[in-house]
């Protein structure tokens, strides 16, 4: 017959429970609001990855101080936000979007700050990589791209 040593059937029935209770644990220690804007973020990998520009666009909060910092300035509003992507960022140049390494940080209980690394990568094995800060603000329960700027 089999017998088993009584201390180590507990050691081992107390990582269980601990493993089984804590790896849920982690997933809680992100907030509602955080895990709503992370899947804002996931949304702009997946417009952008299919070249669907207006539905990366519809990210951006609908205000006309909504604004995206470039390099000679800033657009403002998602119009002129869309007029300068369609321009710029025709659909085959966008690519596959990837963002990772997010940090945010709560400002307020309608604002976060949002910063991390973006990497785009293209059929012929181009990437670019870069940093972006975002802030976010949430309208009527919904988190938006308030400010944006990457490079």
């Amino acid at each position: 017959m089999y017998k088993t040593n009584n201390s180590m059937t507990g050691l081992i029935s107390f990582m269980v429970a601990a493993f089984i209770f804590l790896v849920p644990a982690s997933s809680l220690s992100q907030s509602k609001d955080e895990k709503a804007i992370l899947a804002t973020l996931r949304l702009e990998e997946k417009y952008w990855s299919s070249g669907d520009i207006d539905g990366y666009v519809s990210l951006y909060a609908p205000l006309d101080s909504t604004r995206m910092i470039l390099s000679k300035g800033a657009a403002y509003g998602r119009d002129s936000i869309l007029a300068f992507y369609k321009k710029y960022w025709p659909k085959d140049k966008m690519g596959k979007l990837v963002l990772d390494g997010e940090q945010l940080e709560r400002l307020s209980r309608k604002y976060y700050y949002v910063t991390g690394y973006f990497h785009v990568s293209y059929p012929d094995g181009r990437v670019i990589n870069g940093r972006y800060s975002s802030l976010m603000k949430k309208i009527k329960g919904k988190w938006y791209l308030y400010t944006d700027h990457s490079g």
